[in-house]
């Protein structure tokens, strides 16, 4: 027991090192980017290239453990995240102390991972979410920079509208876009900035699409036009995607319900039988196998639903 417990408060101090790493990093990185802005004096005479984004943040092996992006904005703060992920490792410890003895090595290194795949699939969800959200907006935000130029106004101007006007998280993107636009930072620089926080792919071709305007000149209107009718396609084809693997998502969580519900039967048909997967010792190894293997096999078919429905 007491080797439980050292083990359990060594997990808790690890995640609070862990968050408070984040936080004091996350603030860094604010600062550092505030400073560039301020002090920047880029002039480049080429367009900006979408390839050139860093995904993933800067060697640092933490957040790329931990799948956290610095800069993006979440819905669940990281130090909430992480304390669900203690939580969750945390329930393993006790579920091995009550039902399953297994020995201590396996356990924490069970709850290590289970913690680990909470954290991530946390941090994850929020990427997803936020990408989501701000893909299928793009049409309206573009649709809305067109009008305004079409009326006159300049580019800053459109995006200014859209901080107003549009709702979250675009606005909060562009109120971003228009204070750095007011440190006097180019438009196409500031708009490829959004791309490398989002990684949405679309806010790339809007950067590229804004410099080329600017440096080679032309009809901005009719070009954000073609853009915006190419992202509302895409839209249509991510609906048509998720459309056509709805199928596969519901016999995942029909094969994910079937244990459960057969379970439910057979306790009504004979109780002693379902009786022994708690109270034998065997049974509940068993149970814990099934439960982590039906479990399993839902995260690999979700996954393998993403990457074949991503755009």
């Amino acid at each position: 027991m007491t080797a439980q417990f050292s083990i359990v408060l060594a997990l808790l101090l690890l995640v609070c090192g862990a968050s408070v790493a984040l936080v004091f990093d996350a603030r860094q990185r604010r600062m550092d980017r505030q400073i560039e802005i301020a002090l920047s004096t880029s002039t480049s005479v080429s367009a900006p290239s979408i390839r050139r984004a860093k995904t993933e943040p800067k060697g640092l092996f933490l957040h790329r453990l931990a799948n956290y992006k610095a800069g993006m904005s979440q819905v669940i703060r990281p130090l909430y995240v992480l304390l669900a992920g203690a939580i969750a490792a945390m329930a393993v410890f006790y579920a091995n102390s009550m039902m399953l003895e297994y020995s201590l090595l396996y356990v924490s290194v069970a709850a290590f991972i289970v913690a680990l795949m909470v954290v991530r699939g946390l941090f994850g969800w929020q990427r997803r979410r936020l990408v989501n959200q701000l893909f299928r907006q793009m049409p309206d935000t573009i649709e809305m920079v067109t009008s305004a130029v079409r009326s006159g106004l300049p580019v800053g101007e459109a995006f200014r509208s859209i901080a107003r006007e549009m709702p979250q998280p675009t606005a909060g993107q562009f109120a971003i876009l228009c204070n750095e636009l007011n440190l006097g930072r180019p438009v196409e620089e500031a708009m490829e900035d959004i791309y490398r926080r989002t990684e949405v792919a679309e806010y790339g071709f809007f950067s590229v699409t804004l410099a080329v305007q600017m440096k080679a000149g032309g009809s901005l209107c009719d070009t954000l036009q073609t853009l915006a009718d190419t992202v509302r396609q895409r839209v249509g084809m991510a609906d048509r995607a998720t459309a056509m693997a709805g199928e596969v998502i519901f016999s995942s969580r029909a094969l994910s319900a079937s244990p459960l519900v057969v379970g439910a039967l057979l306790y009504l048909v004979n109780p002693q039988m379902v009786d022994l997967l708690f109270t034998d010792p065997t049974g509940r190894k068993l149970l814990a196998f099934a439960g982590g293997s039906v479990l399993t096999g839902t995260l690999v078919i979700r996954w393998m639903v993403r990457r074949s429905t991503k755009l």
